[in-house]
């Protein structure tokens, strides 16, 4: 715990630095979403392996009515990030209501929006 608190700090301070504003839950989404242990992901890839700069993002991503990951039709967004721990990651599967799926989707928020889903 005193290693996640120590890194959002010096997230805080980096982001304050180069001036680029995300709100609390998008902080801590955005560590989740470079983490390579989220979900418990045991391949060392993260979310930022298959989606750096924005790859398969687009502005409709956070709006779609059905998606489709790999061939496979998903019913929501939050399915289509936990399709991504369980398969690329090798990890468990984040309850559709907890923390870091809301971190995870608040960040995701504003990494599509920014510069159209690239990679700030």
């Amino acid at each position: 715990m005193k290693t996640i608190t120590t890194l959002l700090a010096a997230f805080n301070i980096f982001l304050a630095a180069t001036g680029i504003c995300l709100g609390a839950d998008a902080q801590q989404g955005k560590l989740l979403f470079e983490s390579p242990i989220l979900g418990g992901g045991t391949s060392g890839k993260t979310c930022l392996t298959c989606h750096e700069h924005g790859r398969d993002f687009s502005p409709e991503t956070m709006h779609r009515k059905q998606y489709r990951v790999m061939d496979n039709p998903v019913a929501s967004l939050a399915e289509v990030v936990n399709f991504c721990i369980e398969v690329a990651l090798r990890g468990e599967a984040l309850p559709e209501n907890s923390k870091e799926m809301k971190y995870l989707l608040a960040y995701l928020s504003v990494f599509i929006q920014n510069n159209n889903g690239k990679a700030q």
